[in-house]
């Protein structure tokens, strides 16, 4: 549809061109004859080129149309073919009967007829712009069965594309967008009209179809009906707004035409995704290009949002309002969303910026200044369902964040990370869901594996297992301090550092290689949150951990307690004595220094004590290398004394249940040279 509609411009332009050309000479004649013979001269050859132009311009136009068609289906493979066209009146354009597939394949579109006008006057002064549309009895057919599909030929790149290493390093984006905006707005009618506009699709037997019975754009103002048809149900959508192409003004809203929400259509089936809304409302204007810099703004909304995905969370996810009102600066080698820009989040206000660099090198800058605000502000705009923990909670006080992140994604070693929420006369009134002081009382914990609940145990003396922090090995708490969190006992809860080293190892190895977690984030996953990989469940830790660490709802003694008898450290094996027992057969009290820190190297990876030895029985080179490493850390933190470390040997001995499920053989764990990324 797009390439016929090229197709009219290209044709107007064409007659553009004639007149152009017959200007030339009109002023050519002028400078030679004088004016009365001008006059005569000028009206013969204006009669003259528009008698031609009716008598020849259906030729001309449509050789020049099967010269597109037959360059198209070559390049594309494809069938695409036009049965009529002429010309209506001086400036306007009609096709019938098109269709489009590839060849050997399902009909991908076919058009009844289009209709495109030109303004006449602009036309003479050497503009091309429509100022009418008209689309009648337009179906797409999307049909795939397995791998195979009847529109991929379409996405065949060009020849000519620019490979990222070709691209120029003194690209002007500013001007880029200023006239990709502009000739996206050129190229939109004054007056649209489309009658019976159908998408059917058919995938993997699924079949899901979206009408448009009519839609017409008069005066700048639309208001139409979409229905969407799936399962057996239909529902209808009511499609509004106002377009002024002239002032690149766009205002355009979706909502449902009931009581019922507009759900996005197949991805349920697809991806298991639920996205549902009451109304999304999308505003464009501007589109400046002023001291070399393109600036629009707009904002965004929508309200009543529903979302479902098991990425997400573990049930429905309520949002009642959110929206931005935004300003965009494009520079010459920039994108940037202006502080000015304001997103509300429920009840929730705040003023980002964001500022990306393409070149020379990738650059990404985000900064949030949020000054002092009601506290309760922030738990009553977290959207319900998202933070089942958190939901009820009330609290007084204020609070205020501040964010300042950089990084060159090119250079990561050169991230920024500060963030800081503070609080002023905060309290917690009521818990919510879940009261957080809990942990200092006997509880039973629930242990889970790949979000499944596997165990669940006392945590307190009616457990035989449970052991006081004073009845554990000293060696064994110093060196789980080492391994996964030195600064427990003196930071509340964050360690920015460790956030800017986890963040600079993702980005180097292109994955989420590391998560920069303290032990009290370890603690709060395990305690409070399932084990399921939510983007909610990050965010729901780190305000939990806030709670805690800042509000002193425990102490780190009770917490590093908890911590200590609720890890895994094997197979069902929980807690340090049982590991204790699990491997070397003994109390948790009696831990050498070896066993302790053989039992701290596996808390990352529990299962890896089955391939932590050779065929000799003794200790992988990748373990030697971590005793070494962390005797030298408890050394020089005076956690062990000398004769420890020059008694100290890279082994032990398991003579607990796991000395019969140990492998023995050559073989490294995969991802070993992660191993000391939490040093």
């Amino acid at each position: 549809m797009v390439n016929i509609i090229y197709f009219c411009i290209k044709v107007l332009r064409m007659v553009q061109k004639y007149l152009v050309n017959l200007i030339q000479f009109i002023v050519f004649l002028i400078s030679k004859i004088n004016f009365k013979k001008t006059i005569i001269v000028t009206s013969i050859v204006i009669v003259s080129f528009l008698i031609l132009v009716l008598i020849f311009r259906g030729a001309i136009a449509r050789e020049l149309l099967n010269k597109r068609i037959n360059s198209f289906n070559k390049h594309y493979n494809a069938e695409l073919k036009v049965g009529e066209f002429h010309f209506s009146g001086l400036s306007a354009i009609e096709l019938n009967n098109i269709s489009l597939k590839a060849i050997n394949n399902d009909t991908l579109l076919t058009i009844g007829s289009v209709y495109a006008k030109v303004d006449f006057w602009k036309l003479l002064i050497f503009k091309v712009a429509l100022t009418d549309f008209e689309l009648i009895n337009a179906n797409i057919s999307l049909v795939k069965e397995d791998t195979v599909n009847n529109w991929s030929f379409l996405l065949k790149k060009e020849n000519n594309e620019v490979t990222t290493e070709d691209k120029p390093s003194n690209t002007d984006y500013a001007s880029k967008v200023n006239s990709i905006l502009n000739a996206i707005f050129n190229k939109i009618p004054l007056n649209i009209k489309i009658l019976q506009f159908n998408i059917n699709a058919l995938l993997d037997g699924y079949r899901v179809m979206v009408v448009l019975p009519e839609l017409t754009i008069n005066n700048h103002t639309f208001n139409t009906n979409i229905y969407i048809k799936e399962k057996g149900n239909e529902s209808k959508w009511i499609l509004a707004g106002y377009l002024q192409p002239t002032d690149n003004i766009a205002d355009i809203k979706i909502f449902s035409s009931d009581k019922n929400k507009v759900n996005i259509p197949y991805i349920t089936h697809k991806w298991n995704w639920m996205f549902a809304f009451d109304t999304v409302h999308f505003s464009f204007s501007g589109n400046k290009l002023s001291h070399g810099i393109a600036s629009f703004e707009g904002s965004s909304s929508i309200k009543g949002l529903v979302i479902n995905h098991p990425r997400i969370s573990t049930a429905d996810v309520f949002l009642n309002n959110a929206s931005i009102d935004y300003k965009i600066n494009v520079g010459s080698n920039y994108f940037e969303l202006d502080s000015n820009s304001l997103i509300v989040f429920n009840k929730l206000t705040v003023n980002p910026y964001i500022c990306y660099r393409p070149v020379p090198t990738r650059q990404l800058t985000l900064k949030i200044n949020k000054d002092k605000f009601p506290s309760n502000d922030l738990f009553q705009s977290l959207p319900k369902g998202l933070f089942t923990n958190l939901e009820g909670m009330q609290t007084k006080g204020d609070l205020s964040y501040h964010l300042d992140f950089f990084v060159d994604i090119d250079h990561p070693d050169s991230i920024i990370f500060d963030s800081d929420l503070k609080r002023y006369y905060f309290f917690i009134e009521k818990y919510g869901n879940t009261n957080f002081t809990k942990i200092n009382e006997p509880f039973v914990y629930t242990a889970y594996e790949k979000g499944v609940p596997v165990r669940s145990l006392i945590l307190g003396p009616e457990n035989p297992n449970f052991r006081r922090l004073n009845e554990i090995s000293d060696y064994l708490k110093n060196s789980v301090l080492i391994s996964e969190d030195a600064g427990f006992f003196w930071h509340r809860g964050f360690l920015p550092e460790s956030f800017k080293e986890a963040i600079t190892k993702d980005i180097k190895t292109k994955r989420f290689a590391r998560g920069g977690s303290t032990i009290s984030m370890q603690l709060v996953k395990n305690v409070f949150l399932n084990r399921n990989k939510t983007i909610a469940r990050k965010i729901e830790e780190a305000l939990i951990v806030w709670l805690i660490e800042n509000n002193g709802l425990s102490t780190k003694q009770r917490m590093y307690e908890v911590y200590l008898n609720i890890i895994e450290w094997g197979p069902n094996v929980y807690g340090a004595n049982e590991a204790a027992k699990f491997y070397f057969n003994k109390d948790a009290a009696h831990l050498t220094l070896s066993e302790s820190l053989f039992l701290s190297s596996l808390i990352p990876h529990p299962k890896w004590f089955r391939y932590s030895f050779d065929e000799k029985g003794n200790l992988k080179p990748f373990l030697s290398n971590y005793f070494s490493f962390a005797s030298n850390r408890l050394l020089r933190k005076e956690m062990i004394n000398q004769q420890d470390f020059d008694n100290l040997r890279p082994n032990v001995d398991p003579k607990g249940p796991a000395r019969f499920l140990i492998i023995k053989t050559d073989s490294v764990p995969v991802e070993t040279e992660d191993f000391h990324d939490n040093f």
